[in-house]
């Protein structure tokens, strides 16, 4: 959505294309310089943004742009150019460039777009901020188009039910512009389908026309539309992963076959990609150096926390039987109940504090909710109490995970790392 937030102060969220389509025709249509894959959905955007544009990198023969939402640290993170931060005076610039009247996500766009232009960027890879029909991303050109997931989160501004969701996500499909699906609920799969015949998009589902089996320890084999790629390894931890790794390898092998790359140069360079893309913030250990035992994990509604508490159970990265200490907060406006409902079981205690942000849930309603839960809690003042009250807690053996919200894991990147990788 156009009114995301910025990172100094909350703005109204004002729908609409007018403002940011405006602002980029001032600007001469920097928007028009690249092409797009276009990246909507609930939860795993970010990772499969990052498998993607990890694997343009080596396919494509021109540079290749990745524009994503929130940042861990600073801002300059949103804005990529092979793997590159924007120099941060160079989103100053920017930012003074855009115009009024823009909100922060609109004009992150506006200097993506112009920034990217600069640059000679030929392919880029951008992530929706909120919902898809609204999204100022919407502006810029698609070659591919994707959608992830499809859950319960932001219904204030994309509907109360997945249908309604759904269609919101769906706003991105542009006429006869190819799109890969993840695995939708019934009621939003029909929904985008619908849309997707409407428009005439030729469309790959996962678990209809792609999918992934396991191949080893660690390993799946994906299964594309004229393509089978064995032994692949998802350097991102989680089995939920494996899905965002074969989402992003069929939109990249739709992208391959409009770009006329070979089939056998795509899987080799796809399976590197695969194993060696990074992204922090994503249920992964904080990299401290002498404590294995912290890990972070920014999701923030109840698909997410599902997602974990799943990974948890079944093949925890840190081994069966630890103690486990969730250091945890979340913005006022996410399900709080929901999403410890869904992780209380994998947990023996929480720290709550309120984070350093101006949406912050305060303390003592994140207490209530443990008492909700039923869940052993204490309540910290912020960050670095909490970390040495998780630490406690958890005891030499066991695990504190950082968690709830993208904002959480940017404080414990700040307070225990210093920067993000």
């Amino acid at each position: 959505m156009t009114g995301a937030a910025g990172p100094s102060g909350p703005e109204a969220v004002r729908p609409g294309l007018g403002r940011i389509r405006r602002a980029l025709a001032r600007a001469g249509h920097p928007e028009r310089g690249f092409r797009a894959i276009h990246i909507a959905g609930t939860n795993g955007k970010g990772s499969t943004a990052c498998f993607i544009e990890t694997m343009l990198r080596v396919l494509s023969d021109r540079r290749v742009g990745l524009f994503t939402s929130p940042h861990l640290i600073s801002p300059e993170e949103r804005i990529r150019i092979d793997g590159r931060k924007i120099p941060k005076g160079c989103l100053r610039a920017g930012f003074r460039s855009a115009g009024d009247p823009l909100t922060y996500f609109e004009r992150m766009t506006w200097v993506a777009c112009d920034w990217f232009r600069r640059k000679k960027v030929g392919i880029a890879v951008m992530e929706t901020g909120l919902g898809g029909r609204w999204d100022a991303t919407n502006a810029c050109r698609s070659s591919v188009s994707v959608i992830t997931t499809v859950g319960y989160d932001h219904m204030e501004w994309l509907g109360g039910t997945l249908g309604r969701i759904a269609a919101e996500k769906a706003g991105i499909l542009r006429k006869g512009i190819p799109l890969v699906v993840g695995r939708l609920r019934p009621a939003a799969r029909s929904v985008v389908l619908r849309r997707a015949r409407r428009l005439g998009c030729s469309t790959w589902e996962m678990g209809r026309d792609f999918d992934w089996e396991e191949n080893g320890e660690g390993a799946i084999r994906v299964i594309l539309p004229g393509l089978r790629i064995d032994d692949v390894r998802p350097a991102l931890t989680g089995r939920f992963q494996w899905d965002n790794a074969a989402i992003a390898l069929a939109a990249a092998w739709r992208w391959a076959a409009i770009e006329g790359i070979c089939r056998s140069r795509f899987a080799e360079v796809a399976k590197r990609a695969v194993r060696e893309a990074r992204w922090p913030g994503r249920f992964c250990r904080l990299p401290l150096r002498r404590n294995a035992g912290a890990w972070v994990d920014g999701g923030h509604n109840p698909e997410a926390a599902r997602a974990v508490a799943r990974e948890i159970r079944e093949s925890p990265p840190w081994g069966k039987g630890k103690r486990i200490v969730a250091l945890w907060s979340m913005l006022a406006d996410k399900d709080a109940a929901g999403y410890l409902r869904e992780l209380s079981c994998v947990l023996a205690a929480a720290v709550v504090y309120p984070m350093s942000h101006e949406r912050a849930s305060d303390a003592g309603a994140l207490a209530r909710r443990c008492e909700d839960a039923g869940i052993r809690h204490v309540v910290a003042g912020g960050f670095r109490e909490g970390w040495v009250l998780a630490r406690r807690l958890a005891g030499p053996g066991g695990v504190v995970l950082v968690c709830g919200s993208l904002v959480a894991v940017g404080e414990a990147y700040r307070h225990r790392v210093g920067m993000v990788p």
